[in-house]
């Protein structure tokens, strides 16, 4: 958007439709804009990462690229004009664009963490391990609050901020690579 009158040149995959896509035009690992009506940028590019489902309730997962995942309906999200062969080469760190390109290559089996609420858990928040408790569960996202500060977030079931999950990736690799051998 461009607030005050004018003209600036963009590239097609820092622009999107402005109009609801259509169900056979959106697949897993489709770059989007995700209209987030709760916060102060109003638009904010990610990659769809769910189609709807019976499981989450008929809505779009997307991995917004400041690490956020939130579940939308169809009228939330447009579709980048012209993305980029590889989706996640517009996401800025490089952890979350690891843990996308991994979640890409392993859908339509991504690796989900199974919790209850009132578990405990440990999540990494700005570079730190913390101890959380899991408050809900909304299909493949957890929220988690930090006991040291009662900071409250939804993550990714299978966020490798989750302690545990760089572990399993590793053991998994290797065990793929012997497989290989």
């Amino acid at each position: 958007m461009f607030d005050e009158k004018g003209r600036s040149l963009v590239s097609g995959h820092h622009i999107a439709f402005e109009v609801t896509p259509r169900l056979e035009q959106v697949y897993v690992g489709a770059r989007v804009v995700v209209n987030c009506q709760d916060d102060t940028t109003r638009f904010r590019a990610g990659i769809l990462a769910e189609l709807p489902t019976r499981k989450n309730r008929l809505r779009f997962l997307v991995f917004l690229d400041n690490h956020r995942p939130v579940y939308v309906g169809l009228t939330l999200f447009y579709l980048v004009c012209r993305p980029l062969p590889d989706p996640t080469d517009d996401i800025q760190d490089d952890t979350h664009k690891r843990f996308m390109k991994q979640y890409i290559r392993d859908w339509p089996y991504p690796h989900l963490t199974q919790y209850k609420p009132g578990q405990n858990a440990s999540v990494e928040f700005n570079g730190v391990q913390q101890r959380c408790k899991v408050e809900m569960v909304d299909c493949s996202l957890i929220m988690v609050v930090s006991e040291c500060n009662q900071h409250k977030e939804w993550i990714h079931r299978g966020s490798l901020r989750l302690s545990h999950m760089p572990r399993f990736l590793e053991l998994r690799r290797r065990e793929a690579e012997a497989g290989e051998q």
